[in-house]
């Protein structure tokens, strides 16, 4: 619940007016049509305290990807600039 949480609140932050959520068999699927992260950003983003906009406490994904690899799960991130951002969540 916490994951999910913290992902759409970062869509919503994003400008997001789409999101999407796909579940699988080992994997789960969040995707945004936000304003996407720049590629020269992404390497931080799971640092914390580190944040994209002024607003953030730069602690939510930095809390996901604790909570997923405590599972024994990943998380993997990607995003095109004024296209949005894709997480996907895999374990097993």
């Amino acid at each position: 619940k916490e994951v999910l949480g913290n992902l759409l609140e970062n869509a919503r932050n994003a400008g997001a007016k789409r999101v999407v959520l796909r579940l699988a068999r080992g994997s789960c699927l969040v995707e945004d049509d936000g304003r996407g992260i720049p590629a020269d950003l992404l390497p931080r983003i799971f640092e914390p305290r580190f944040s994209t906009t002024t607003s953030g406490s730069g602690l939510g994904l930095a809390i996901v990807r604790r909570l997923v690899e405590g599972w024994g799960a990943t998380v993997a991130v990607s995003s095109s600039v004024g296209q949005g951002t894709r997480v996907t969540i895999a374990w097993g």
